[in-house]
């Protein structure tokens, strides 16, 4: 009996051997950048420099026709070729009953850049090279818009209204408990603290980026997408969902070794 027990509480309060240990300290290991994939495309971004303007005018005429450059692509482009938005936030509720309000977040920014480094433009070309020297060719005109990136400030009223729909630059909120009971516990309380905790930004940072290699099958009509990911099967749902022309039928997402996540690595 002692021994059928512990057998069925494996890993609980003892050592588990790990198993993918010997293949990568011996440089076996198959992360996305270690699969040869012949006559590939690479792609660079030219991202945004400022935390909030109007994209104005693009101007990709002279990184077109730079050697080497198989395609250069705007988020108008995007747009226009039925490219749905990306999924964000978990849908709760506003103040006001709406459902979480949030601007659209696009593969390549249209019509508006929200953040610094948000991708503007995308250039695919034959090396690395070539597409970063492209991406500085392109030239993009914005008219600078006013920002704001401190949450007190943010909701303060007269705040820059980030987004339309939400004029307050609340996006959501949530509530749980008796807020008349909580009142009324601290208005009797003999004292009361009040006290304001700042939370620093967090940005994971994984040994291996995001990467990813898609590689397009014209006999069979399938799409296999490798990449770093911590969730494959979200990645299966969202190319089907976003991008016209493709199902779960023919897609196909493969997850090899995953150099670090954290977090960062769980979504399109």
């Amino acid at each position: 009996m002692n021994s059928m027990l512990e057998a069925g509480r494996f890993g609980s309060g003892q050592a588990v051997q790990r198993i993918e240990d010997a293949a990568l300290l011996s440089g076996r290991g198959q992360f996305t950048d270690d699969v040869p994939a012949a006559d590939a495309g690479y792609v660079a971004f030219q991202r945004s420099p400022h935390a909030h303007a109007r994209i104005v005018s693009i101007d990709s005429g002279e990184a077109a026709a730079m050697p080497g450059v198989i395609a250069v692509l705007t988020g108008a482009e995007l747009v226009q070729a039925g490219i749905k938005p990306i999924p964000t936030a978990v849908n709760f509720k506003r103040p006001d009953g709406r459902s979480t309000v949030s601007p659209p977040r696009r593969a390549l920014a249209h019509e508006f850049v929200r953040y610094v480094g948000e991708p503007v433009v995308a250039v695919v070309a034959t090396s690395r090279e070539a597409a970063r020297d492209a991406a500085e060719a392109v030239f993009v005109e914005y008219e600078d818009l006013p920002s704001v990136s401190d949450v007190i400030a943010a909701t303060a009223p007269g705040a820059v209204v980030v987004c339309a729909e939400a004029p307050d630059n609340v996006a959501a909120e949530m509530r749980h408990g008796d807020a008349a009971a909580v009142e009324r516990a601290f208005a009797g309380a003999a004292h009361a603290v009040a006290l304001d905790l700042v939370n620093q930004r967090l940005a994971p940072s994984a040994l291996e980026p995001r990467s990813v290699l898609a590689t397009w099958e014209e006999a069979s009509g399938r799409l296999t997408v490798r990449l770093s990911n911590q969730m494959p099967t979200s990645i299966l749902n969202s190319i089907s969902d976003l991008i016209p022309g493709f199902t779960k039928d023919n897609v196909r997402v493969v997850v090899g070794d995953v150099g670090g996540g954290f977090g960062m690595k769980t979504g399109i």
